[in-house]
């Protein structure tokens, strides 16, 4: 299951971000959260705690979602990534999950210069890999099921969004309030891979970049040949494109923050390098000023 109930051309950064909810953890250096659909801060993120021993984590609620502001039109990744720029008053490191991966991504391209670093994890951003077989196979189904299922209960519009994925033994259960809001929202977004992402941009801007997998070893193999090649497919393009770090990490699949520990380890160690790299940069800057 990938997510389970719980209650818990872009022009300049879009005023009012302000509004949106945001659950702080910790102090020292800032670590902006971003979640993906289906859910919101805290039940993306709930396995990230312990990185508030060394960092300030914000979880963002994006518009729509968990503790911030209704919508007032269809989810979409472009008014989210300038709502999350118009957030970078001061520099942060970005953590986005599935869609919120693509929000962090045209947000860091809006605003490169407050981004001490940017993590993702199996962003959505299937334009880049179009051609391959799995990632047009799934959106096919998922662009199925929207259609077909905007009639649905919340509940049964996941499970059916799950089975778009090749997932077949699902835990049928009860939405508690949060995560019913998260689903119903998600039920309108734009498509994911209608996103154009700057790699060009991106890639030129020097920040460090960790792209993040779940090995999806301990999936059904249905969903592991449809969702997971899809996903794996698509941070291939990034790593390559962007010269990044990746990750990958067994035992888990779309999720693997929610590993806690191994994920948090190998962020802190990405965290620290691209913080120890930011000093060193900003210190040669300083021996050349006159």
């Amino acid at each position: 299951m990938l997510w389970g109930a719980s209650d818990v051309a872009y022009p300049g950064a879009m005023p009012g971000a302000a509004d949106l909810h945001r659950t702080v953890w910790g102090e020292g250096p800032r670590a902006v959260l971003v979640h993906g659909s289906m859910s919101f801060g805290e039940l993306a993120f709930s396995e990230q705690r312990p990185l508030a021993a060394r960092h300030r984590l914000e979880l963002l609620d994006r518009r729509g979602y968990g503790e911030s502001p209704d919508r007032t039109a269809v989810v979409d990744f472009e008014e989210d990534a300038r709502d999350l720029a118009a957030l970078l008053d001061e520099p942060a490191h970005l953590l986005g999950h599935s869609y919120g991966g693509i929000v962090c991504l045209l947000a860091a391209a809006l605003q490169p210069e407050r981004v001490r670093s940017l993590a993702v994890i199996e962003p959505p951003a299937f334009a880049v890999a179009r051609g391959t077989p799995a990632v047009d196979e799934l959106i096919a189904r998922i662009d199925r099921h929207y259609a077909e299922g905007q009639a649905l209960s919340e509940e049964a519009f996941l499970d059916g969004f799950l089975r778009a994925w090749g997932f077949e033994q699902l835990a049928p259960g009860r939405l508690a309030p949060r995560a019913r809001r998260g689903v119903r929202s998600s039920m309108t977004e734009r498509w994911p891979w209608e996103a154009q992402v700057p790699l060009d941009r991106l890639a030129v801007a020097g920040m460090p970049v960790l792209v993040a997998r779940g090995a999806w070893d301990e999936a059904e193999p249905s969903a592991r040949d449809l969702a997971g090649a899809a996903f794996a497919a698509v941070c291939h393009v990034l790593v390559e494109r962007l010269g990044a770090e990746e990750a990958v990490f067994a035992g888990a699949a779309h999720q693997p923050q929610l590993l806690g520990a191994p994920f948090n380890a190998r962020l802190e160690t990405f965290w620290r390098a691209s913080e120890a790299a930011g000093a060193h940069d900003r210190g040669d800057q300083d021996e050349s000023q006159p």
